[in-house]
């Protein structure tokens, strides 16, 4: 009698009865088919966009598209032979895995004469990649940067929309013209085109002085301003 009373007073002494429920059991971890699958489509994502990956290229990419979050996605690619793995391009350290499509572009001769240019933030470009000998080259990831190349060589850069140019072929280059067109795109394109592009450094020095000016003329109307060189589009 003593316990069964004691066991009351104690229930007594409770504040309220309350209602009480199981709660539901914590969820349990993601499926791992699930989430390779989804790993497997970020590097789907990751190959179309770049055609090949490596350790580096995804270094400023999110959490989940990093090296480590999708390298052992990327070895069951290989395996299943959705990419392919070896060492395609030099001073890049580690693995390095390739489309197939990318692959066979490799394989046909790339067009050394071909001009292009590419936004230093683009995708595509290798500015701000952690290697070493792309950063002595290449100009920061940063906006209102472009690169000009021709085949794999780059031929000129630009920052700060224009106003810094860096050649890196000489004045005389029969295709200077075709270099400038990054800055034809500034004052032309269709939208927000700038009304006039100010050059203030080419080759690191002041852009009045510059042996580039006459190559300039071709392209541009151009006006000398104390130490700056301003462009206009030709014929207004």
């Amino acid at each position: 009698m003593g316990g069964r009373s004691g066991f009351a007073r104690w229930k007594g002494s409770l504040p309220f009865a309350g209602a009480w429920f199981r709660l539901p059991p914590p969820a349990p971890p993601a499926d791992l088919i699930e989430t390779e699958e989804r790993n497997k489509d970020r590097v789907r994502l990751l190959r179309d966009r770049y055609g090949i990956l490596f350790r580096e290229l995804l270094q400023n990419e999110s959490e989940p598209f990093r090296w480590a979050a999708l390298f052992r996605s990327l070895r069951l690619m290989e395996l299943s032979g959705e990419v392919l793995a070896g060492y395609f391009f030099e001073g890049i350290p580690g693995p390095q895995f390739i489309s197939h499509a990318a692959f066979r572009v490799l394989q046909r001769k790339l067009p050394d004469e071909a001009v292009y240019w590419l936004a230093a933030t683009d995708p595509a470009s290798l500015s701000g990649v952690g290697i070493e000998p792309l950063k002595a080259n290449l100009p920061k990831r940063i906006g209102g940067t472009h690169l000009v190349y021709r085949g794999k060589d780059l031929v000129m850069v630009s920052q700060r929309n224009g106003k810094s140019l860096t050649f890196h072929a000489p004045p005389d280059d029969p295709r200077l013209t075709e270099y400038l067109g990054v800055l034809r795109h500034l004052l032309m394109r269709a939208f927000q085109p700038v009304r006039r592009v100010t050059i203030e450094t080419i080759n690191g020095e002041d852009a009045s002085r510059s042996p580039y000016i006459d190559g300039l003329r071709t392209a541009f109307e151009v006006i000398i301003e104390h130490r700056h060189v301003v462009l206009y589009r030709k014929g207004g």
